[in-house]
């Protein structure tokens, strides 16, 4: 199982966004901005694997239904407009073949993972620690 897309590193700071969502780029600028690594993972460039997005929403501690934003216009034309709830297997096809409907930007570093709801939560990854303070 390959998981290189989300090789996790202290030292980096992981965005995974669709560029449609206002949001997400937001949280991409802010990454880029801040004195971090950031890799960006833009969801119509780059796909994740039902796998991987497994991996990201454990990281999370939620399902995988948990990441998708159930009122998105692409989630309706699959689901229609009844509330659904879906298995992890079908949430996992959904976020592979409709990544736009990811309901907020991930960001992950190290271990640590969370579910940006607005660009100000990514400081969160980033509460210096000891060993940080650059001493310049």
């Amino acid at each position: 199982m390959n998981m290189s897309v989300l090789a996790k590193s202290e030292r980096q700071l992981l965005i995974i966004f669709h560029p449609d969502s206002e949001l997400g780029k937001q949280c991409r600028a802010q990454a880029e901005a801040m004195d971090a690594k950031a890799l960006a993972i833009n969801l119509k460039e780059t796909k994740i694997t039902g796998t991987e997005w497994a991996e990201i929403a454990k990281m999370l501690g939620k399902s995988v239904f948990d990441l998708i934003q159930q009122d998105h216009p692409a989630f309706k034309e699959l689901y229609g407009d009844d509330k659904v709830s879906l298995e992890d297997h079908d949430a996992m096809k959904v976020l592979e073949n409709n990544p736009e409907t990811l309901v907020f930007p991930i960001a992950i570093r190290g271990e640590k993972a969370l579910q940006a709801n607005k660009t100000a939560d990514l400081s969160k990854l980033f509460k210096l620690d000891a060993g940080e303070v650059d001493k310049k």
